[in-house]
């Protein structure tokens, strides 16, 4: 707590002083205005949702259905809350190259490969997580 922190009292006891909280799977802060610790929760949300399915994208499954697992678990895991986002540089400068890696490590290609990252895209064709939040805002 800070000096100049004013306290708060309800029927004597002294409350809390909390400066940050998540609501509704949200994190939000009382002093801090920079939503980088949030992205950070939303890139960790989502690569724990693709090491949930990890067998199914290591599998010799169609693209078909990988691109339905990843569009309907991982994006909305990353993505979730994203109505509040400033969408800066620095928010997409995380969020592009997670999901890049993400869609490598489904075609089982590093990038020793030397394959772009337009030839990614057309094999994998998931919703692009820049994409999905422009469109939830």
């Amino acid at each position: 707590m800070m000096d100049n922190d004013t306290l708060l009292y309800v029927n004597s006891t002294q409350v809390e002083n909390i400066e940050s909280y998540i609501y509704g799977g949200q994190r939000y802060s009382t002093r801090d205005k920079n939503q980088d610790k949030e992205i950070q929760r939303r890139l960790t949300a989502g690569w724990t949702a693709f090491a949930k399915h990890r067998d199914i994208f290591k599998s010799n499954t169609g693209p078909c259905l990988k691109r339905q697992v990843y569009n309907s678990c991982v994006l909305p895991a990353m993505t979730y809350g994203a109505e509040i986002w400033a969408l800066t540089t620095q928010a997409q400068n995380k969020l592009a190259p997670a999901q890049t890696k993400m869609e490598r490590s489904v075609l089982n290609i590093t990038y020793r490969d030397t394959k772009t990252y337009f030839w990614v895209t057309e094999k994998t064709k998931v919703t692009y997580v820049i994409e999905q939040v422009r469109r939830r805002k």
